[in-house]
């Protein structure tokens, strides 16, 4: 039996009960999650698959690299330091290229990649030396990308090093991750199906659908579960015109895991096919998820602040910050706002906790501008 029948009889089983309101585009029954992953329509068979990519592999290359920086006998520590300087630094010197999801030892020659590529080098070159590293998934705020009427979305992943007596996050894009957000170690398959997601995504907006649908299959054979790749399968679907298939794949990530970006976009379907009842019973829904994310509450403060308007940008942000006060952002952004309401002795202490809260990097700024309070 094929990985992909088998598949499909998991799909059974995961596929609970739905409080949905019926599928509206299918002719007959609506195309269950088996149908969705039949690739007649790109010319895909059953037993086609992308190459095994290797994702962790290292090669001799990759030992002699190791064996001329990383001594046997540094500490743990040390050696994450020694092989973040030799990729980043005096070694490889990779440089970033958001294009570029590649497994480790393709990053390891190209001295490129992004950071699902830069993660997998890391990780396999720490796990040759010995360390304990896995992946893990951040749960950061949804940044959503807009293409042809429909949303899709990337996860965030980095790596964990499990030290004596601590651990340490290595992550190649600081700037999508704080020590606020949620984390969880993920598998080595789970890490390998984001891979194919990412570049499932990436040959989608190059009008390259067949290869697109082939990897969020793989993706999907590893991680059945994953909702946020029927999603993107979904939008894959509507880019072709295949209402019926897009409706579906939306719906099914809707009974999986509740998938907001997948509802946004099974309501801007409908919204754009004459269905506005059904287009507002799912925005209601996104709504709700919405309004309790301080993330999409920051935004909306963000917005508000921007456009002049204080009194609304505080109350989205003291909703932000009854559910996450360890975002040096939020209290960044609420000194701002108390600041042009001219409530200095609050701003600075918002700012001061601004402060206590951030890295290294943003502590001068927030000093800074603490002094400037100060003399106000």
């Amino acid at each position: 039996m094929s990985r992909y029948r088998l598949l499909a009889l998991l799909l059974l089983l995961l596929a609970g009960c739905s409080s949905q309101p019926p599928a509206q585009f299918a002719a007959a029954a609506p195309p269950g999650p088996a149908a969705l992953l039949d690739g007649r329509l790109f010319g895909v068979g059953p037993a086609d698959a992308p190459e095994d990519p290797g994702l962790l592999a290292v090669n001799d290359d990759m030992r002699a690299f190791l064996a001329e920086r990383v001594p046997e006998r540094a500490s743990d520590s040390h050696k994450v330091d020694l092989i973040l300087e030799g990729i980043l630094a005096g070694g490889l010197e990779l440089e970033y290229d958001n294009l570029l999801t590649l497994p480790a030892s393709e990053a390891f020659y190209r001295r490129a990649g992004n950071c699902m590529s830069f993660t997998n080098l890391f990780l396999a070159l720490a796990r040759e030396v010995g360390l304990r590293a896995s992946y893990q998934e951040v749960m950061v705020p949804p940044t959503w990308t807009e293409g042809d009427n429909a949303w899709f979305y990337n996860l965030h992943v980095n790596v964990l090093v499990d030290l004596p007596g601590a651990e340490q996050v290595v992550d190649f894009n600081l700037g999508d991750y704080l020590r606020a957000y949620p984390r969880r170690l993920i598998s080595d398959e789970a890490g390998e199906s984001r891979y194919h997601s990412n570049l499932g995504v990436h040959f989608m907006t190059h009008e390259d659908p067949a290869r697109a649908f082939l990897h969020f299959r793989e993706a999907l054979a590893l991680q059945p579960g994953a909702g946020h790749v029927w999603t993107n399968l979904g939008t894959l679907y509507r880019r072709q015109g295949e209402l019926a298939r897009a409706e579906a794949a939306f719906r099914h990530a809707i009974e999986l895991d509740h998938e907001p970006v997948a509802m946004s976009n099974l309501a801007r379907l409908y919204r754009e096919q004459g269905l506005p009842q059904l287009a507002a019973n799912y925005a209601r829904q996104v709504d709700r998820l919405r309004s309790k994310n301080p993330y999409y509450q920051y935004y909306r403060a963000k917005q508000s602040y921007e456009a002049g308007a204080w009194l609304n940008a505080q109350r989205h942000l003291e909703k932000a910050l009854r559910t996450q006060a360890k975002d040096h952002r939020f209290h960044h952004l609420m000194a701002m706002i108390l600041t042009q309401r001219r409530q200095p002795e609050l701003a600075r202490k918002f700012l001061r906790q601004a402060e206590a809260l951030a890295g290294d990097s943003d502590k001068q700024r927030y000093g800074d501008k603490l002094d400037l309070l100060a003399g106000s």
